[in-house]
């Protein structure tokens, strides 16, 4: 097993923690999601997050909410 640095393990919890967020987000949605699915995504996601943000950056949050909602009632 390849030695870690305290810099790495902490990054590395980081994402950890990250993960668990994404994760109860996603549950809270009702999205139906294989639980190992679901782990490697909120991961993958985490470990992404610079990424993600630049993605989702212009999404005004309320406004989608919005169109989230019209979309689900039709």
């Amino acid at each position: 097993m390849a030695a870690i640095t305290k810099q790495e393990a902490d990054a590395w919890d980081r994402i950890l923690d990250a993960a668990s967020a994404l994760s109860e987000l996603i549950e809270s949605s009702g999205l139906q999601i294989d639980e190992d699915d679901l782990e490697e995504l909120t991961i993958f996601l985490a470990a992404n997050g610079p990424t993600i943000r630049s993605i989702v950056r212009k999404v005004k949050s309320k406004i989608y909410a919005g169109v989230i909602q019209k979309t689900a009632e039709r």
